[in-house]
């Protein structure tokens, strides 16, 4: 009995042929291309990385040593932070910004030349060309990645809870006046002195004028209470408050606002903190036992000043915010205490040398540090910036 059993004609041996070619070609192309995409992503994520580490660490050398850099020794810390991190300085570049607009390429910079007085971001671009395999089968054999990042500097924003802030306040044209290495005196009186190290002393404030304030840290008003939330809670501090500041730091986070300078109207933004001129010689003792803690402890005495613009009355807080009374009765009676408001710019960084609570007030009791550059990586107070704020601690953010 012969077999029913009929052969596979040649023709259609050939098509399954073409089809299993063709499929492992598509497999073969999805494999390709999902190497070429892996490859990709795994080279602008290592070349973003390296971008942002190198902008953040110009800008952070912008913010603490502007005076000392140069634009060479900015493209050498780029570069340090692009090698360390995987990317090519030989293929990268940077700028120095005012804003958005570029004012200086300093790619490769040897130049001895400071960075421009304006400058508020450090912009770098790097590059990298790796080869393909999928696009290799549609002529195009290689792949050219780019990372940018820009890093804003600017005043300090804000300084959370628990840093080292001390309940003092100082008059931003103090700081505008001075130098890092420069040395600030707050006396316990009105008066303020920055003495430079050629022993030169510019002295500020008097009795209608002062240039120093001690502050309540457990009353602040900031028109924004609403998100930030109500920080108007103790306007009769005691002692053991103050002294609590001083050794643990503030209880609340600071908000500082824009600057104002006369004949400009005040701003209304930014934190108004409860105080009195001067400083008080009942927190001077503990500020030296704090101080001397650090110091036994192999830390830097720094602790953060308040700086302020201006500073009002109860009649000159009800002027500026007139519906406060409006605010629910979660706020006590809603009213300004009798007292003045320090209106917080910004902050400055001081190392405390030296503290004397005792004696007669403009001779003896005093406070007194060394001014240090200082910056870290958190939000820009963009509207705080004045001519001379160098001083002021910095901030460093990614804006790109």
């Amino acid at each position: 009995m012969k077999s029913r059993l009929k052969e596979v004609p040649k023709v259609k041996r050939g098509q399954v042929l073409v089809l299993v070619v063709l499929g492992l070609v598509a497999v073969l192309a999805f494999v390709g291309l999902a190497m070429d995409s892996s490859r990709i992503y795994q080279t602008r994520r290592l070349l973003q990385n390296a971008a942002d580490a190198a902008a953040i660490a110009a800008a952070l050398e912008l913010a603490t040593n502007r005076s000392n850099t140069t634009q060479a020794s900015l493209w050498n810390k780029i570069a340090q932070y692009l090698q360390a991190n995987g990317a090519n300085p030989a293929t990268s570049q940077a700028w120095l910004l005012q804003g958005d607009t570029r004012l200086v390429e300093i790619s490769q910079s040897t130049s001895p030349s400071p960075p421009p007085p304006n400058v508020n971001k450090v912009e770098v671009l790097t590059v990298r060309t790796i080869p393909v395999l999928f696009a290799g089968f549609l002529g195009q054999s290689q792949s050219t990645i780019r990372a940018r990042a820009c890093a804003l500097v600017g005043n300090l924003r804000t300084l959370g809870p628990r840093n080292n802030v001390v309940p003092i306040a100082v008059h931003y044209e103090v700081v505008r006046d001075a130098r890092v290495g420069d040395t600030l005196i707050l006396w316990d009186g009105y008066q303020v002195t920055v003495r430079t190290p050629n022993n030169v002393d510019r002295n500020y404030g008097d009795t209608d004028n002062p240039y120093s304030g001690w502050l309540n840290l457990a009353w602040i008003h900031n028109e924004d209470e609403d998100t930030i939330g109500n920080r108007e809670v103790d306007q009769s501090h005691s002692q053991a408050n103050v002294n609590d500041w001083i050794m643990n730091g503030n209880p609340f986070p600071i908000f500082a606002g824009r600057i104002s300078i006369p004949p400009d109207p005040p701003a209304t933004d930014g934190d108004f903190i409860m105080g009195d001129p001067g400083i008080r010689a009942s927190g001077l003792r503990t500020l030296e036992e704090k101080r001397q803690q650090l110091i036994a402890q192999g830390k830097r005495p720094i602790f953060y000043f308040i700086v302020f613009d201006r500073f009002f009355n109860r009649d000159g807080m009800r002027q500026l915010f007139p519906h406060h009374g409006d605010v629910p009765a979660s706020h006590g009676d809603c009213e300004f205490p009798n007292s003045l408001y320090f209106h917080a710019v910004g902050f400055v960084a001081i190392e405390v040398t030296e503290v004397n609570w005792q004696g007669s007030a403009r001779g003896e009791k005093y406070v007194k540090g060394t001014f240090v550059g200082f910056a870290q990586p958190g939000e820009v107070n963009e509207g705080s910036g004045f001519l001379g704020d160098d001083e002021m601690a910095k901030a460093v953010a990614l804006v790109e």
